[in-house]
């Protein structure tokens, strides 16, 4: 992409209603940012996107994460790509969702019930838009984890993925105590995973014969995380799970795809 054609692309979409309360702002930055990016290394892209849009909104935790299991009852399979200046604390804001699924979010549970079901649409929203303070406070994952952590106000946006369950998300969360998110942020946000959704994906993406495949959840993370050379230990940690269920899981992934080693999988499904 070059500089001319990000520019093409981004008065394009800045002419869409949905984006009328972009900043001019925010608008050159970007432009910037997706000219920049082309010279920063491939496997260092994403970092460099999330790191930047967060800084650019005035966010003090972000992150883009692959959820394999985006549905109201989801049991929880979320796949990190990037997590941008997390700390135990905040992390355990993460943890949650992955034990419980995304739902367990209140403005995720909203955005997952108002993103369209077609492949490659994207929602965005703030906290405050997708769910009223009354179903916000109070909740377990406000009072339990959230509110703790000292955070407070969330920005998220979700592309579907080919199958409507896989879907990548990015989020931003504000400390209690500072302004909301604003119209103005969400407009960017939502400009910035339309163009960049593509150089967000995982390293090794998985294929579309995998995502179909009669894994659970669960074992469709560990896959996605296998095939990017995670360690057990890696894994457990961006899942939530224990390094025995990641072996537990690997086993049924090695008899699934008729294989006996991890690089054997890699071989059998990376280069497809």
């Amino acid at each position: 992409m070059t500089g001319l054609d990000a520019h093409a692309r981004i008065l394009d979409l800045v002419a869409t209603p949905n984006t009328e309360h972009l900043r001019n702002g925010d608008v050159r930055r970007l432009l910037s940012l997706l000219v920049e990016v082309i010279d920063v290394p491939e496997l260092e892209r994403p970092a460099h996107l999330i790191g930047s849009l967060r800084q650019m909104i005035g966010a003090d935790v972000g992150g883009c994460l692959i959820d394999y299991d985006f549905a109201p009852d989801g049991r929880g399979a979320l796949a990190a790509v990037v997590m941008d200046n997390w700390d135990a604390a905040t992390l355990r804001v993460i943890e949650a969702v992955s034990q419980r699924g995304s739902a367990f979010n209140p403005g995720l549970l909203a955005l997952m019930q108002a993103c369209p079901m077609r492949p490659g649409a994207i929602m965005t929203g703030e906290r405050q838009h997708l769910v009223e303070d009354r179903g916000w406070y109070g909740t377990p994952y406000v009072e339990d984890f959230m509110l703790p952590a000292h955070l407070d106000h969330g920005l998220f946006s979700a592309a579907r993925g080919a199958e409507p369950s896989v879907v990548q998300g990015i989020g931003f969360f504000r400390e209690k105590g500072a302004r909301p998110f604003d119209e103005g942020d969400r407009a960017i946000v939502h400009v910035f995973h339309l163009e960049c959704a593509r150089l967000l994906r995982p390293r090794t993406p998985v294929p579309n014969e995998v995502l179909r495949a009669q894994l659970t959840p669960r074992a469709r993370g560990t896959l996605a995380l296998l095939l990017e050379g995670h360690a057990d230990k890696e894994i457990a940690a961006r899942l939530a799970i224990s390094p025995f269920t990641v072996n537990q899981y690997s086993k049924v992934i090695y008899r699934k795809f008729d294989v006996h080693s991890r690089a054997a999988l890699i071989a059998k499904l990376g280069s497809r």
